[in-house]
């Protein structure tokens, strides 16, 4: 036997669990404390029947935890004053008596709470919260309408499972509700309470500045960056341009915009069509796959050195579309300041300007003095390294002379300063290099640990080459540049794809999303037609029908339960016993005992009541006794009693 009163409280608790564990991480260190010391101490004294803060104490507690917090709340700072007030009222309710009407504000406040959290960190984990509180809530709110009709009520193992079983069904009901809703209702581009969420950025994001030495403090940082819906490609394609970093300034390349009239496109190679979706980050970067021709969303632009922005930092979990060609190159289709990208920082060191020396004055053009350059690298044996950096004033000269081994802005800024130094045209690119497929979704993952910087020049002809110095380190094929193309094991692969879906089916689902599902069920309406041979379907039809029909007929009285067979010849005796003509199907068998003054009508009431009135089957037993009545019904006749009155 369980008592209903307890099974209250479990769902009760549970649902105070699943309200509150999404959001303690954002309270305040003395309701983190709160929280488990009330959920334990609630138990205790819900088990010895004595609570805490009798009488006005409790609302008095609540009141006072609420003004505490709402003299915090203003505009720039009100999210994490409402969540404290919502867990504290929480905690005081669970210490304190709890008459069904307090069981509805914990329900009431776990809900609010779970919704709070929300507004903080909506991932994937929410939905896994929101569907269990849906069925704990729905199922608790059952179990408190028997608990007000009878709070004593106990129940055997059968008819707990029973009770379950159908109370289980209503959540699911509401699930796929919610999901319908989700799909059509209207949506805006923006969600409405943006302007509630504090800043879910990433730390780490594409600077408008590289110094040697910055990248390598990312290289061990598992943070997605970005996730890019795309077929698999070669690993030696996997560069995701954001950033053109155009000028010198002392030992850093940042970026300023590039010279007026200045244009490009991307040609060549296979053309590659992206969905892209960036983690939240501080800047407005657009990174796509290497050479991007165009990038598609709402509010984007792009300057002629194919650097594409947002109209605002991506500080929101997005989606945009991109084409790019792989394996292409970018061609610059107008005026070009070959100057601009020749400008170099104060005089080099002499060893630095003697190797840019020998460079220029061998033959050859521009792709020459690359394959040139190359080859000197390689000659320099140079080590990919994340620690013992270059730190000096010069640390180009340091890396190639001294230390000989540095991360990719040592390679890059190196190869660029001495092709510059001998009149080659350049410019540094970031963004990132790499990815991990994931078959599940079909997509990259790409981290932060894989932000890296590589080399474009320009030769005559006018095109941009792509040169990525890192790869000519001597133990590039054993560093940790090697290792990011390798597979996903198979638990990062669920639990990525599972976020991967959430964010492409919930958290991006816009009104944007939601007119391409439209035009795209409208045009398979319209492409959708059928010959109908309607001879064929006739004949097939009327023998499909008729065997159905016979089936229903003969299934028909296996589906009436025993019960129901009782009940129907139950009336029909009586009415042939005292010659009613009719019986109102609004009449309960306790009024219709009492209106004939039949001792045995009044015996069967309570026995069927009993039983089917309070949702279980009749017993063999039951059911033999009531067969008796029916029997001894109609030995007899009786006229009706002067009281009946069916109308």
């Amino acid at each position: 036997m369980v008592r209903i009163r307890t099974l209250l409280y479990v769902h009760a608790y549970t649902a105070c669990l699943l309200g509150v564990a999404p959001l303690l991480p954002y309270l305040d260190l003395p309701v983190q404390m709160a929280l488990p010391a009330a959920l334990g101490t609630g138990i205790i004294l819900d088990l010895r029947r004595q609570y805490a803060l009798p009488g006005y104490w409790g609302p008095l507690v609540a009141i006072s935890c609420f003004m505490l917090y709402a003299l915090q709340v203003t505009l720039s700072n009100l999210i994490p004053p409402v969540v404290n007030i919502l867990a504290l009222l929480l905690a005081v309710r669970l210490i304190t008596k709890k008459t069904d009407r307090h069981i509805l504000q914990i329900f009431v406040l776990a809900l609010f709470a779970l919704a709070a959290s929300s507004l903080l960190n909506l991932s994937s984990f929410f939905f896994v919260y929101l569907v269990l509180m849906v069925a704990v809530v729905t199922m608790g709110l059952v179990l408190l309408s028997f608990h007000q009709t009878a709070p004593a009520l106990c129940l055997k193992r059968p008819q707990l499972t029973q009770l379950l079983s159908v109370t289980a069904s209503l959540p699911v009901v509401s699930l796929v509700l919610m999901l319908v809703f989700f799909v059509i209702l209207p949506r805006t581009h923006r969600p409405l309470w943006d302007f509630l969420n504090s800043d879910d950025t990433a730390t780490v994001g594409l600077s408008d500045k590289v110094q040697p030495g910055a990248f390598a403090s990312t290289a061990a940082t598992k943070t997605v960056a970005l996730r890019i819906e795309c077929r698999q490609l070669a690993p030696e394609d996997l560069y995701w341009r954001g950033i053109v970093l155009n000028h010198i300034e002392a030992n850093s390349w940042i970026r300023i915009a590039p010279p007026q009239g200045e244009t490009s496109r991307a040609s060549g190679g296979q053309t590659i069509t992206q969905t892209i979706y960036p983690e939240p980050k501080s800047d407005a970067r657009l990174v796509s796959l290497d050479a991007p021709r165009r990038v598609a969303k709402r509010g984007s632009s792009h300057t002629g050195d194919l650097v594409f922005s947002a109209r605002r930092a991506i500080d929101r979990r997005t989606r945009f579309e991109a084409v790019s060609v792989s394996g292409g190159v970018i061609e610059n289709t107008g005026a070009i300041n070959r100057a601009f990208y020749r400008q170099v920082p104060p005089p080099p060191s002499p060893r630095v300007a003697e190797l840019a020396e020998r460079l220029r004055d061998q033959d050859g053009g521009a792709r020459q003095k690359i394959l040139n350059l190359k080859q000197m690298f390689r000659d320099l044996k140079l080590n990919y390294a994340t620690t013992d950096l270059p730190t000096s004033a010069d640390p180009v000269d340091e890396f190639l002379f001294v230390k000989k081994r540095g991360y990719c802005e040592f390679f890059a800024s190196s190869f660029a300063v001495i092709l510059r130094l001998s009149g080659v045209p350049t410019r540094l690119v970031g963004g990132y290099y790499g990815g991990e497929y994931n078959e599940l979704g079909g997509y990259y993952l790409v981290t932060e640990g894989m932000a890296h910087v590589w080399v474009e020049a320009l030769t005559e002809e006018g095109q941009w080459l792509r040169i990525d110095p890192s790869s000519l380190a001597k133990n590039a094929g054993d560093s940790l540049l090697a290792t990011r193309g390798k597979k996903l094991g198979w638990l990062r692969r669920v639990t990525d794809a599972f976020n991967y879906f959430w964010n492409r089916v919930v958290i991006t689902y816009d009104l944007g999303r939601q007119m391409e599902l439209l035009r795209g069920t409208t045009i398979k309406m319209k492409q959708f037609s059928i010959d109908l041979d309607w001879q064929k379907i006739i004949g097939w039809a009327l023998p499909v029908g008729a065997l159905g029909v016979l089936s229903w007929a003969g299934l028909r009285r296996r589906v009436i339960r025993a019960e129901t067979r009782i009940l129907r010849r139950y009336l029909h005796q009586v009415q042939k016993r005292y010659g009613l003509q009719d019986i109102p199907p609004t009449m309960g068998l306790q009024e219709l005992a009492e209106h004939l003054d039949d001792p045995l009508c009044r015996k069967f009431g309570d026995i069927y009541g009993g039983a089917v009135y309070r949702d279980r089957q009749l017993t063999a037993d039951e059911r033999n006794t009531l067969e008796g009545i029916i029997r001894q019904l109609g030995q007899k006749k009786r006229p009706p009693p002067d009281s009946w009155r069916p109308g």
